[in-house]
């Protein structure tokens, strides 16, 4: 609809425009100014004609590079033609015509700035983002950066880096990252960023280190890209995206963008080993002993897990009081035929002594909170 519109102004104003050239009896400085103004908002119009051919391409990023919204809506709102006093009927039409054109103009580029400001949604940030990303991954840089991993990898401790080498790996490509000056047009409006423990710890950085005075200030610029989930340092697609559309013209802009890819890549490549290594120590740090790990075991932790009295590891869950675990272990155990009552589970929750309180609970003679539920969940 904008589209059709705009299009059926331009020709109004391209008539308009030729109507001028050959008008005669028309003061010279009237005609001059009217075909300033015509030309002009037909100028405008042309442009964001080729806006919209871009949005209806999906293209819309770059598309308003040459243009400023605000200083065009602001010279056509007062561009408007006044009407000299005693002209005759021909020249108060084009008058008419100029006007009208000029407020067809500021309707139209209203309805051009909101569908810009809808595909400029995060979705589009998000997408450039993603398109430079793919862009590199398929780059030899980005097979090189593996190659590289995979080689640090094998040379630490016989193939099995620790997760402070993981960390002194992070910490040093993030350095590196810094080095390249990524955020160099960005650091002096920076102030620190607040970090979360464990996040990346600076103190590490050798004093003389070149930077050692702004890494704070580069951290912050680059936290404004990322965020720290679950230990790791994640790209946000639509920040990052919105990051190489504002710097898309500051030197060496493209230079940047691959040295934040590839640097981000390090940095993603160590925090998954990173990841995987602590789910296989807590794997190794819950596994279940063997007599409760067998068929009727596990059939007992579900009911206890729908109960709300352990996770999905066999944890026990927050609340659960010291005499409970008591009651559950010594329920369990009975119904297993258990030779060893208490270790297996003392070493699992990490509580000791729960002998103790199956003695107390026999001396009092008072059964702990939810006995009952714990009794019906050991049925047959």
């Amino acid at each position: 609809m904008t589209k059709d519109r705009l299009s059926m102004m331009l020709a109004c104003i391209r008539a308009c425009t030729e109507n001028l050239r050959v008008r005669e009896g028309m003061p010279a400085g009237d005609k001059l100014l009217m075909r300033v103004i015509v030309a002009d908002a037909a100028q405008i119009a042309e442009q964001l004609n080729e806006v919209l051919q871009r949005v209806s391409k999906e293209v819309v990023l770059d598309a308003d590079a040459n243009i400023d919204y605000g200083k065009a809506v602001d010279y056509v709102m007062q561009a408007e033609v006044k009407e000299k006093e005693g002209a005759d009927e021909d020249y108060r039409e084009h008058v008419r015509l100029a006007n009208e054109a000029l407020a067809a103009l500021c309707e139209v580029m209203g309805e051009i700035d909101g569908q810009l400001s809808r595909h400029h949604k995060e979705e589009e940030y998000a997408r450039l983002y993603e398109a430079e990303k793919h862009r590199y991954m398929n780059s030899g840089t980005a097979k090189r950066t593996k190659r590289d991993f995979d080689e640090w990898k094998e040379n630490m401790n016989c193939g099995n880096p620790s997760l402070e080498d993981m960390e002194d790996y992070r910490l040093e490509k993030v350095m590196h990252m810094f080095e390249k000056g990524v955020f160099n047009d960005r650091v002096q409006h920076m102030q620190r960023a607040r970090r979360f423990p464990d996040e990346l710890d600076f103190d590490q950085v050798d004093e003389n280190h070149k930077i050692t005075k702004t890494p704070y200030h580069h951290y912050a610029a680059l936290r404004r890209l990322v965020v720290f989930k679950d230990g790791m340092l994640v790209v946000d697609p639509v920040h990052v995206g919105q990051h190489f559309f504002a710097s898309r013209k500051e030197a060496n802009a493209k230079a940047h963008r691959t040295n934040f890819l590839k640097y981000m890549h390090k940095i993603s490549l160590v925090q998954e080993e990173r990841s995987r290594l602590l789910v296989t120590k807590e794997a190794e740090e819950f596994a279940l002993p063997d007599v409760l790990a067998t068929g009727e075991a596990m059939k007992y932790w579900h009911r206890l897990q729908e109960e709300g009295f352990v996770d999905e590891r066999c944890q026990l869950m927050a609340g659960i009081t010291r005499k409970q675990a008591m009651y559950i272990a010594d329920v369990f155990s009975d119904q297993l035929q258990m030779r060893s009552k208490w270790k297996p589970f003392q070493d699992l929750w990490h509580i000791n002594n729960l002998a103790q309180e199956k003695w107390d609970m026999q001396e009092t003679g008072k059964s702990p909170l939810r006995s009952t539920e714990i009794d019906e969940i050991f049925k047959e």
